[in-house]
């Protein structure tokens, strides 16, 4: 099931900066993934807020930055999940796996799909849950020979490089100004500390 979402969990994640800026603090490493190359892994830390068990749901805060996150099943039940607690969210921005044309009128926005056909990570500790994320934006430029794509969504400009040779060949076909629909894999897992 696929919920249409404008500030949520990956809103929160895109950006590192200061406690006291609009975004939350993010650390991050390299790692290589099977399959897809060199990855970053971004880690914040935050305080939960409230739970709602009942929707599998918690909302963090990082400085003055709340957000709602939706914990999948795979993660366990939230019975030992407070308000005060802090958690370590982890997550891998991963391959962009389709590029298709918005629907007239679309506006900026991310959907997120739970299950991911086919194994986007390869090497990927158990811990990680995969899903889909699709976020509806505004196509800048791609550039063939750097395989990077130019965008700008919900969460602002951004850019990403593209290894899939037919999601290539689509953007090849997008003008600047055209409104798509971007999907990418992604890894993610949430730690109670």
């Amino acid at each position: 099931m696929s919920k249409r979402i404008n500030w949520i969990f990956a809103l929160a994640v895109v950006t590192a900066a200061s406690g006291c800026a609009p975004y939350p603090l993010v650390s991050s490493e390299t790692v290589i993934v099977a399959g897809i190359g060199p990855v970053e892994i971004e880690r914040l830390n935050a305080r939960v807020v409230s739970v709602n068990r009942a929707d599998r749901s918690v909302v963090v805060e990082q400085g003055r930055r709340r957000w709602l996150v939706n914990v999948p099943p795979v993660f366990g039940d939230l019975r030992r999940v407070r308000a005060g607690d802090m958690v370590e969210i982890s997550r891998i921005e991963g391959a962009a796996v389709d590029v298709r044309r918005s629907r007239r009128g679309d506006r900026p926005a991310i959907t997120y799909t739970e299950a991911v056909s086919g194994p986007v990570f390869q090497n990927l500790p158990d811990k990680y849950v995969v899903r889909t994320v699709t976020l509806t934006a505004r196509f800048e430029s791609f550039d063939p020979a750097s395989s990077i794509v130019n965008y700008d969504g919900p969460l602002g400009p951004r850019s990403r490089t593209v290894v899939d040779p037919v999601v290539k060949s689509e953007l090849q076909t997008f003008r600047r100004g055209d409104m798509v629909d971007l999907t990418f894999a992604e890894a993610f897992y949430i730690t109670l500390n």
